[in-house]
């Protein structure tokens, strides 16, 4: 396979630069708002199920990347 088509899954897409404290609520979940390295903001409207999916999946590549 083409070396670069294998750094292409090391670069990122989105570096998240800060988590804002504050969060807000909707009728089915919370809205949290990550900002990148640019100032850009990107609000995650998650729910209990897509949450939880987001937490497994960033600690399955973490465990991935350093080991357990």
């Amino acid at each position: 396979m083409d070396e670069r088509l294998k750094r292409l899954g090391e670069i990122p897409n989105f570096i998240i630069n800060e988590v804002l404290d504050f969060a807000e609520y909707f009728d089915r979940g919370i809205v949290v708002t990550l900002v990148d390295t640019h100032g850009v903001h990107l609000r995650l409207h998650l729910t209990v199920v897509t949450s939880e999916l987001l937490c497994e999946r960033i600690a399955d590549a973490l465990e991935r990347r350093y080991g357990k």
